[in-house]
């Protein structure tokens, strides 16, 4: 996460959030307080939590890839893109991703995407570069594994397999919610 100084933060009723330049923020990228809580609930997950994967994957949306995940994928990951972009009506070259092929403000790769997809802001369209889509998906993919695997740790290392990352997102997720409770008492 970089310095507090070289980004603007937003000082919200819950928590800190972290915001870029406004006239950065792609279209549909910006999300608020209001929808981590919302779909925090509506999936039973933590919206700190949702909140740290967000920064910990694409900087709260900033950085949500620049390569072509039809190119980085294998063959399987691209049978699922190319279904994902049926439904969502979009070329194939329009989502870019990172160097492994997670793509949207979360950075979910196509097959975990396909399989656990949820239409975030209600337009009928489950769109992985749409940012409720992203984050709903994100959450129920995490309620699920959760359920499955009845632990937090391994949830978060199904997300992404690295102890390293699930030790960040903890860490920071418990930062977030302290910084939260300090400013509702201010």
């Amino acid at each position: 996460m970089k310095n507090r100084n070289t980004l603007p933060y937003v000082r919200t009723g819950l928590f800190l959030v972290l915001l870029v330049f406004v006239g950065n923020i792609p279209e549909g990228m910006a999300l608020s307080e209001t929808d981590f809580q919302t779909i925090g609930s509506r999936y039973g997950v933590s919206p700190y939590l949702l909140l740290a994967i967000s920064v910990m994957e694409s900087q709260a949306g900033e950085l949500t890839g620049i390569y072509e995940v039809q190119k980085v994928v294998d063959s399987t990951q691209l049978k699922f893109l190319q279904k994902i972009a049926r439904h969502t009506r979009r070329g194939i070259s329009e989502f870019k991703g990172s160097r492994s092929g997670a793509m949207g403000y979360m950075q979910i790769v196509p097959s975990t995407f396909y399989t656990y997809a949820q239409d975030g802001d209600g337009d009928g369209i489950k769109d992985p570069l749409n940012s409720y889509d992203s984050l709903a998906t994100a959450a129920y993919f995490l309620a699920r594994t959760i359920a499955v695997k009845s632990n937090l740790r391994t949830a978060l290392r199904s997300y992404n397999n690295s102890s390293v990352y699930c030790n960040k997102v903890l860490k920071l997720s418990s930062e977030l919610e302290l910084e939260s409770k300090l400013a509702a008492r201010r």
